[in-house]
């Protein structure tokens, strides 16, 4: 009786320690903050980072442990969906939720339009993000060149994002 009690334990132990990763990227500290808590709450671990050079450092230390990217598009030094391409080189399993707050911009529409990626406008509700999260994470993996899916997005500058957002 007391092995199948430690088998339990076992079981229950490697569950845990199974829990979907996620890299969440964000500039801004407060957004980046309450989406962690978010995500924590809801099950899941969280590697956070305030910009594109951490989230690479993350993503070459931490491997194949990270299943989804959670990334702002519009970022100082990198956008989102370039940084997924640099991640998805050395994780090539990872599935991609982008973020943003500037709907106008042309280029968010193409990676709207991406079977690979999912997109949440900012400002975003709890639910809202669980369940692109949740669908994001539930998709296939496609084995495809991923390099083709996301469009080009202007060097930085190129995008000027109104202010106060």
């Amino acid at each position: 009786m007391g092995s199948s009690s430690l088998t339990e334990i076992a079981s229950f132990d490697t569950v845990t320690r199974h829990k979907p990763v996620i890299l969440l990227v964000e500039d801004e500290s407060a957004v980046r903050e309450v989406t962690r808590q978010v995500l924590e709450h809801a099950g899941y671990q969280v590697l956070e980072s305030d910009g594109p050079r951490e989230a690479i450092r993350l993503a070459e230390a931490h491997g194949e442990r990270i299943t989804l990217l959670l990334s702002d598009i519009v970022m100082p030094g990198m956008n989102g969906i370039d940084l997924a391409l640099k991640i998805q080189q050395l994780q090539p399993q990872l599935k991609t939720v982008f973020m943003s707050g500037y709907a106008e911009v042309a280029v968010l529409h193409k990676a709207v339009r991406d079977p690979q990626s999912t997109y949440i406008q900012k400002p975003f509700t709890i639910d809202v993000l669980l369940a692109r999260v949740a669908e994001a994470l539930a998709r296939p993996v496609v084995t495809t060149a991923t390099s083709a899916a996301y469009p080009i997005l202007p060097p930085e500058g190129g995008v000027a994002p109104p202010s106060g957002v």
